[in-house]
């Protein structure tokens, strides 16, 4: 189900993110819509010890996400995206989520994971508390973008 993202899925990237605003909530403002191979590879480039996903159901592709070790030595979960629609609010999503929670495991053998979340994106916040995330109330960031400000905030997983 779960796979290293590799330059030839970037055309699924390119497929999923139809809109500025689906682009900003996904991968906040570390890209510019549209998004392009450049700039991924750029950001790559920049962070070649972050490890990108691709998730696969019945060797179908419907998402991407991504997994960072902090600085603080806690990985943290990022650009989490279901990207094909028509396979949004099946499930899969919280089967990618505890995908990625056990490849983070596997990977840094840690106690607890984070990830941060906009507020208002409510389907994201009840996936990931499904999964056992716990949604910290506390705003941890502010975000703005093109005159609009985003509340963050960072989910827990303990393992």
């Amino acid at each position: 189900m779960l796979k290293p993202y590799t330059p030839e899925d970037f055309k699924l990237l390119e497929k999923w993110v139809t809109d500025e605003d689906l682009l900003l909530q996904f991968a906040g403002t570390d890209f510019s819509y549209p998004i392009t191979r450049q700039q991924l590879t750029v950001y790559q480039t920049a962070y070649p010890e972050r490890n990108f996903y691709i998730a696969y159901e019945d060797e179908t592709p419907f998402a991407f996400g991504e997994i960072i070790l902090q600085g603080s030595g806690v990985p943290k979960l990022a650009r989490i995206l279901i990207g094909e629609p028509s396979l949004r609010g099946k499930g899969l999503g919280g089967k990618f989520i505890k995908s990625l929670v056990e490849e983070s495991a596997r990977l840094y053998n840690t106690k607890t994971l984070e990830l941060l979340v906009w507020d208002l994106n409510i389907a994201a916040i009840k996936c990931y508390e499904r999964v056992g995330f716990v949604y910290n109330p506390e705003k941890h960031a502010l975000m703005a973008h093109k005159g609009k400000n985003y509340n963050i905030h960072k989910m827990t997983y303990f393992f």
